[in-house]
């Protein structure tokens, strides 16, 4: 579902570039309205709200700048060897071989939830009045139903509207950094070797921003380990490049053209 709706996307924005010019250094400055703002949100990378702004000078050109907020179960991530947290309070989940402990008992936007482990997988369900699971509401999907949701786990987890308890009915803790550092990738240590997270980012921003964001899917290919759209080399080096420009795509096919 989620490659069709990109594909969809890939398409309206091609054929808006195309209506103005093509691929390139002519989509790159296609006549868009001065002075705008938007936002776009989708799930990406596997794991991750992504969000993508873009703005627009007083002469239209686009400026990008792209962010990924962590999920549930990393925001509640806990260290067993700590004098609040056990077994008791906490569940787990395997991830790439590892198990990593979370609260077990967590809130966010002032509703309750509790953790279950499905397999190795980890989910959040909302909780009754003992702290036991109620109904079928799973927070993450919860999350992303929508790009309002979305949006909303951005803003909220901003203003401390996430929070963990060391037991039901407890104290909130809230949450306010992760294992990474920040509430989402950029400014975290999330992958902070070689080119990076923030690196990626940055070129795949400077690609939109330089050559346009008028490409098929097809035309986003990897070579030697570097992306390229059409004939145009980013430097991105990001496995899912193609979530990232998408939604970049997105966002852009929401600015108004000049008159």
């Amino acid at each position: 579902m989620r490659t069709i709706a990109t594909a969809l996307i890939a398409a309206l924005v091609l054929v808006l570039f195309v209506g103005c010019g093509g691929n390139g250094d002519e989509a790159a400055s296609a006549g868009f309205a001065p002075d705008q703002s938007v936002e776009a949100y989708s799930y990406v990378h596997g794991g991750y709200v992504g969000k993508a702004e873009v703005t627009t000078d007083d002469e239209g050109e686009i400026d990008v700048t792209i962010d990924e907020a962590f999920l549930p179960h990393t925001l509640a991530i806990v260290d067993l060897e700590s004098d609040d947290w056990n077994e008791d309070n906490t569940v787990s989940y395997v991830v790439r071989g590892d198990t990593v402990h979370v609260a077990k008992y967590i809130a966010y936007d002032g509703t309750d939830y509790v953790g279950n482990t499905v397999g190795t997988a980890l989910v959040y369900v909302a909780a009754d009045e003992d702290g036991e699971p109620d109904g079928n509401t799973v927070l993450e999907k919860m999350i992303l139903r929508n790009e309002d949701t979305m949006a909303a786990w951005f803003d909220n987890i901003a203003d401390g509207g996430f929070e963990t308890y060391t037991e039901f009915g407890g104290e909130a803790n809230t949450v306010t950094t992760t294992s990474y550092g920040s509430l989402t990738k950029r400014g975290s240590e999330y992958w902070n070797f070689d080119l990076g997270w923030e690196g990626n980012m940055e070129a795949i921003e400077s690609a939109a921003e330089e050559y346009g964001v008028g490409y098929a899917l097809d035309e986003m290919t990897q070579e030697d380990g570097e992306w390229t759209l059409a004939d145009a080399t980013t430097g991105a080096t990001a496995s899912d490049f193609k979530d990232y420009f998408s939604l970049i795509q997105q966002a852009v096919a929401r600015l108004e053209m000049a008159n």
